[in-house]
């Protein structure tokens, strides 16, 4: 199975995206739809951040019901921290879909995203959903993708075709977002769908199975969004017969990657990133221990300035590893950047540094970290940190 970064078609699903004018900026798409004929299985993880967006509180309740018809979604304002208005206003705007549409607003998904304490105009938000409902069609998968952005620098897609219980089905998906990413949950906003036939609790199980590989496995700052919201849809028009065993497990497979790409395009389109770094603890007494290291390292400030300097500095590495608050035998640790051994048995390798450091200059690397205690490990994806990271959130809301 290969995993595209692009669109492709999927039964079951229309989709648009319009400027409804919720934005400053004039003519940037900023609100986008996701609709099927018929009320389809649908699964969804939101933030786990005590703060939590009116959206998210409304699209939290409707999934549990386990369908969705309809993901209204737009961009410009998070419709956080905004009071019992921003709760009417979630309310208004999904019900504002669900006439339009001709269905029950309770399958309807109001997602947000944008400057948190600001809501929108439900007049415009109005309009623009008429022009989006007009616009619909089965092609119009990246106009939906376009809309929810914010500082992404391009829209994020990813999609898969895998053979299950003797048919050809098809995942697609989306994601926005490109700071405020340490998920722990989903990411920011986040999309996934699919033409196969799958109830609801396979469904949401198979969500489930996916995050610990993709979007619960990447940062680009270390902090939780208030209204991240991964969703996951199932049309069942490709018609196959009920999933299980082989055929469940190619599926959720299938699923996990798509979702993986994702998550990857995430960190490496995070704002001012240059570098993608996937970084690995082996060797650890459990995968809770091997978790807590490799996010130490991959959230340190000092770590990632040092990825975007190309600076091979070992000594930050070995500080983030031991504020973990996980035991460590420092002659057994054994680190390797870029595929050349910094560090081994005790001893820093001083020769190495400079092949190192070449390594680093390029757009993609790995660091590793085996601590030669234990059999459990984990992966963290992240990216540097460079002046314009500091630029665009110094400026966000001026």
């Amino acid at each position: 199975m290969k995993v595209r970064l692009e669109p492709a078609p999927i039964r079951g699903f229309r989709f648009a995206g319009v400027c409804a004018g919720l934005r400053n900026e004039p003519g940037r798409k900023d609100l986008g739809l996701i609709v099927t004929d018929w009320p389809v299985a649908a699964a969804g993880v939101f933030t786990s951040n005590r703060v939590k967006a009116a959206p998210v509180i409304v699209s939290r309740e409707r999934i549990k019901r386990g369908h969705l018809q309809a993901v209204a979604a737009n961009s410009g304002s998070a419709n956080c921290f905004t009071g019992k208005a921003g709760l009417k206003l979630a309310y208004d705007s999904s019900a504002a879909v669900a006439r339009e549409l001709g269905c029950a607003a309770e399958l309807v998904a109001p997602c947000s995203t944008g400057v948190i304490g600001r809501t929108y105009d439900l007049a415009k938000y109005r309009a623009g959903v008429r022009d989006a409902v007009a616009a619909l069609g089965p092609d119009r998968f990246e106009d939906f993708a376009r809309a929810i952005m914010t500082t992404d620098t391009h829209p994020k897609m990813a999609s898969a075709t895998v053979k299950v219980a003797g048919v050809e089905v098809s995942i697609v998906g989306c994601a926005k977002g490109a700071g405020m990413i340490e998920p722990k949950m989903a990411t920011m906003l986040a999309f996934v769908m699919t033409d196969a036939a799958i109830k609801p609790p396979a469904l949401k199980r198979t969500l489930a199975r996916a995050l610990p590989q993709s979007f619960n496995a990447i940062t680009v700052d270390g902090d939780m969004s208030t209204n991240d919201t991964l969703l996951l849809m199932a049309s069942g028009a490709a018609g196959n017969r009920a999933l299980a065993g082989r055929d469940l497990a190619t599926f959720e497979s299938a699923v996990a990657e798509v979702s993986s790409a994702l998550a990857r395009e995430l960190v490496r389109d995070g704002e001012g990133a240059t570098k993608l770094v996937t970084v690995e603890v082996r060797g650890a007494r459990t995968h809770a221990d091997a978790d807590r290291v490799a996010r130490q390292i991959a959230n340190s400030p000092l770590v990632k300035t040092a990825f975007f300097g190309c600076d091979p500095n070992f000594g930050r590495i070995l500080m983030a590893a031991g504020k973990a608050g996980v035991v460590l035998d420092l002659d057994r640790i054994e680190v390797t950047l870029g595929g050349i051994k910094l560090a081994s048995r005790g001893a820093l390798h001083t020769n190495a540094l400079a092949t190192a450091a070449t390594r680093m200059k390029e757009p993609e690397f790995g660091l590793t970290i085996d601590l030669k205690l234990g059999k459990a490990s984990a992966r963290i994806v992240t990216c540097d940190l460079s002046f314009d990271y500091v630029k665009i959130n110094a400026e966000y809301t001026t």
